[in-house]
């Protein structure tokens, strides 16, 4: 299975960055969170920001809501999106990714379904700008 501390990506042709970890031990957070991990939209590159109860990660089973941030005043704020991820603890998935319930959430920004991604690969097509391949390095 992919691992929890999982790889950041980059595109050189348009800054594109994205890291595919869970982080535990949030920082100060309306409503507070134990952890949090992010998002991205293959389709349209927005990035949603998923908070989790536990600090180590989902719980099997757990429905978390994707999220908008802004940060106010040193305080970080997060508006629901009224869309879901689901995570399932199964002994034969293969990576981080299939944990969850992408192929069946719709992305929030553009209402695509099935562009969900909660993990980058070297090789992948910059989610931004198209054009270029992703370089990745995984994260320790």
């Amino acid at each position: 299975m992919g691992s929890l501390w999982g790889s950041t990506c980059e595109c050189r042709n348009c800054e594109f960055w994205f890291s595919s970890h869970h982080s535990h031990g949030s920082y100060r957070a309306d409503p507070p969170m134990g952890g949090y991990f992010y998002v991205v939209c293959a389709h349209c590159a927005t990035e949603h920001m998923v908070p989790t109860r536990g600090a180590r990660g989902p719980a099997d089973g757990e429905r978390m809501e994707l999220c908008a941030m802004s940060t106010e005043q040193g305080q970080v704020r997060l508006q629901g999106s009224g869309e879901y991820l689901e995570f399932y603890e199964l002994a034969d998935a293969a990576t981080w990714s299939d944990l969850f319930t992408l192929a069946t959430t719709a992305c929030p920004a553009c209402c695509e379904q099935g562009v969900l991604k909660v993990e980058l690969h070297a090789g992948d097509a910059c989610p931004r700008c198209k054009q270029m391949a992703l370089s990745c390095d995984r994260m320790s």
